[in-house]
């Protein structure tokens, strides 16, 4: 966003108003998918109903279903205010159709894992945890309709679904460890957030030396035209010098591979290789100096 609008004098400003929309965002996806676990529970209940009003009643599935519906870190997803709060006060509601719901439902009947949990005469914490956090992960990658309301609900789906997905993975994890049901929700406290901290520093240095990450990059790129090398990848090599320069505590290896990585994922097929190798040549240029002593 900044390199787009940089002539624009409040540009850095703005990016960080960005960074912190999109790190609202993640968070509100945090909930939603607390709430879609929830929701399975709300529509367990009502398949209950269902199976019992039939004219043949299945009294094992009313069973198997009821079991899942006792689950008790589930009741206390359903029942906790604390989530109900913090999803009225982002906004956040569920928005998906029973008709998901029920095929999730209908498809989890054939799981092993689901078959497991039932048939097993007492039901462990972690059994408890694992048949949830199975429904998370399995259901948000490998059912298209539910992945494809998750991407309409959330622009920021495919980039923050792993996050995402593990900090409610911690949440169902908390519930199965603690009693204390009334502060489970990972906190949205910048204030406190090493994450946030380490966003912002990074987002605010990498603007600022802007002028000095483009020279490094030149003289290592002799045979492209500054402009010439993609945007993304620019702006990927200036992120690493940075982190190289002020963050002494990630070590220069893990830096590259992770800047590669980001090349992998949002840049041309040919970055990968031309990241790594600028930044190889621009950490022996910076060790050589004296610049750069850290691992």
């Amino acid at each position: 966003m900044y390199y787009n609008d940089s002539s624009d004098l409040n540009s850095k400003a703005q990016a960080v108003k960005a960074l912190d929309k999109n790190i609202n965002k993640l968070y509100e996806l945090y909930l939603y998918l607390l709430l879609f676990i929830s929701e399975i529970g709300s529509f367990l209940a009502e398949y209950d109903e269902e199976v019992k009003s039939r004219y043949i009643q299945n009294d094992q599935d009313t069973k198997n279903s009821l079991k899942l519906f006792q689950n008790p870190i589930l009741q206390k997803l359903m029942n906790s205010s604390e989530l109900e709060k913090a999803a009225k006060k982002n906004h956040i509601m569920w928005n998906g159709d029973k008709d998901t719901l029920r095929k999730i439902f209908l498809d989890l009947k054939n799981q092993e894992i689901y078959k497991d949990y039932i048939n097993a005469p007492e039901n462990t914490p972690g059994s408890h945890y694992e048949i949830l956090v199975f429904i998370l992960r399995h259901y948000t990658t490998h059912t298209p309709v539910l992945t494809q309301h998750l991407e309409e609900e959330f622009y920021n789906w495919l980039d923050d679904k792993k996050v995402a997905l593990q900090m409610a993975g911690k949440t169902l994890q908390t519930l199965a460890t603690s009693d204390d049901e009334s502060a489970f929700l990972l906190p949205l406290s910048k204030n406190d957030d090493e994450n946030y901290q380490y966003a912002e520093e990074l987002l605010k240095k990498t603007i600022d030396g802007n002028d000095s990450f483009d020279n490094l990059i030149s003289t290592r790129i002799t045979k492209w035209e500054p402009h010439q090398v993609a945007m993304i990848d620019n702006i990927i090599l200036k992120m690493a010098i940075c982190e190289f320069l002020n963050f002494p505590s990630i070590p220069s290896k893990v830096s590259i591979n992770e800047y590669v990585e980001l090349a992998k994922t949002y840049s041309t097929p040919q970055s990968k290789k031309f990241v790594n190798g600028v930044l190889d040549a621009i950490l022996t240029e910076l060790r050589k100096d004296g610049i750069l002593v850290k691992s």
